[in-house]
């Protein structure tokens, strides 16, 4: 049911992969893998710390897509170690609980609260303060970063300071969502909607679950104290309707935010070729980088 989302997840690997200009350099930093954060196999995140570090020091959390049914943390690895060794910071990715008739998106966020709790505590052993985050991800991952961020960020166990998100769902009550939607009819993003939500509903009885819906859509948490965002998106996304990159830009705009909407001309939802939409996506992370975690 699901194949497409396997196929775009790897075109989006790639590109973000490509943000970082991945060499086989040799690791100048200290190594953590799957550290547990909870009893789930999927619980676990890894860590990598600069050698020289010392005192406060930033994190990059890279939060991988799939549909919330797919994806794996191993995919954001050579784009840990170059932020760790060439930037100069700390970097993570982690994996989740998929979503579920038990798990939906809120659940989730509590596993971005355990895995940035242990990922704090790690970093106290070997000596540094990890007292700030910087959010992103693509597709399902680049929604729970934009969620996280919003919903979160005066309880977070490390602070969020940016998010970037490419391809990432906002609204998912958007009806652009439930019609030629890659990934299959309305009955199929119905059922994905529903576990992603908490509650059942078809797509005619969608309005009964508005409310569980926009509980877990980052339009519905956006105010004047929303962290800095870059949107990365195509304005021909077959997945993750452009609107929601729309609606999201038009609210962060709504209460004077800063943010940037980088759009993707003519591209899909793996953002395509458009070189100099990739170069501006670039620019804005690095220079969020270098301004929010450093």
């Amino acid at each position: 049911m699901f194949e497409k989302i396997i196929a775009f997840f790897m075109a989006i690997i790639n590109f973000f992969l490509g943000l970082f200009g991945l060499g086989g350099q040799e690791a100048d930093c200290q190594k953590f893998f799957d550290m547990s954060y909870g009893i789930h196999e999927r619980q676990v995140v890894d860590l990598f710390i600069p050698d020289d570090a010392s005192g406060d020091l930033g994190l990059v959390l890279f939060i991988h897509g799939g549909a919330w049914i797919a994806g794996d943390k191993e995919s954001y690895e050579g784009g840990m170690e170059y932020g760790a060794t060439e930037l100069g910071i700390a970097t993570a990715s982690m994996n989740y609980r998929y979503i579920s008739e038990d798990v939906d998106l809120l659940d989730v966020l509590d596993d971005i609260d355990a895995a940035l709790a242990e990922i704090r505590e790690k970093g106290n052993e070997v000596g540094v303060n990890i007292n700030k985050v910087l959010l992103t991800g693509d597709s399902a991952g680049a929604h729970l970063s934009l969620l996280y961020a919003y919903a979160r960020k005066n309880t977070a166990p490390v602070t969020p300071v940016a998010v970037v998100s490419n391809s990432g769902p906002t609204d998912l009550y958007d009806d652009n969502f439930y019609h030629n939607n890659a990934l299959g009819d309305k009955t199929v993003i119905s059922d994905l909607m529903s576990k992603a939500c908490g509650q059942k509903f078809t797509y005619e009885t969608k309005e009964s679950a508005k409310d569980a819906l926009y509980s877990v859509s980052p339009v519905s948490y956006v105010s004047a104290d929303c962290v800095p965002t870059v949107i990365n998106h195509g304005n021909a996304d077959s997945i993750v309707p452009f609107s929601n990159a729309l609606a999201l830009d038009a609210l962060l705009t709504q209460y004077g935010v800063e943010h940037v909407l980088n759009v993707y001309e003519g591209a899909d939802h793996d953002l395509g070729k458009d070189d100099a939409a990739k170069e501006r996506a670039d620019e804005l992370l690095f220079g969020y980088i270098d301004r929010f975690l450093k």
